[in-house]
């Protein structure tokens, strides 16, 4: 089972609103401020450094954090499936996340990548409807994440709505270069193959 099926079996139920981190104004500023000695540590620092957050304000920051769910995970331990239904975007608040194929189909366990302190990963579960995992993600070392889940952003569509506007758009430009990159791997790896195969030929004759 994993984090993500979880936190699922919550949805509706005031565990999950209880699950958000929630930093008392004050105390969120302070962490911000410069006079704060805790100012590396603190939450406000760390999203103001996630690139996909970089068009926020300091107080659109503090209002979508809000909606943010801590959780600590420990070596190995699964955050979601591949082959299960995408839930949830999360921010590597501290650690490692390895991504891999094949863990949950019975298939050969391939590491796809591992993304560390800063990154995020799951983007695509708040675009699509139906969006199904197509890698599992587990924790390398010991592990903090940030989450931010399906119902999190309907109630910050309709509380904040600039703030779920912003954060959409931003999400939708990872996704667009994501693809535009994969499309770019793919036009080389078909020009190296034309090159092979043109090479196979010439030995042929």
């Amino acid at each position: 089972m994993s984090y993500e099926s979880e936190i699922k079996d919550k949805t509706g139920k005031d565990s999950f609103r209880n699950d958000r981190l929630n930093i008392p104004v004050l105390k969120y500023f302070w962490q911000a401020s410069p006079l704060s000695g805790t100012r590396s540590k603190g939450v406000h620092n760390f999203l103001r450094k996630v690139s996909v957050l970089d068009n926020f304000t300091d107080y659109e920051l503090r209002r979508f954090s809000k909606f943010l769910h801590l959780r600590n995970f420990h070596p190995g331990e699964k955050v979601f499936l591949e082959g299960s239904g995408g839930f949830g975007f999360y921010l590597i608040y501290s650690g490692n996340v390895d991504i891999k194929s094949g863990v949950s189909t019975g298939g050969e366990d391939q590491l796809i990548t591992t993304l560390g302190e800063g990154e995020y990963f799951g983007e695509l579960a708040l675009l699509e409807e139906r969006s199904v995992r197509n890698a599992t993600a587990q924790a390398k070392n010991q592990v903090t994440l940030l989450a931010f889940f399906k119902p999190d952003l309907d109630e910050l569509t309709e509380r904040y709505p600039v703030v779920a506007s912003k954060l959409l758009r931003s999400v939708s430009l990872i996704v667009s270069r994501r693809f535009k990159a994969v499309a770019s791997e793919l036009k080389m790896l078909k020009e190296k193959l034309k090159v092979v195969e043109s090479g196979s030929k010439q030995e042929a004759k």
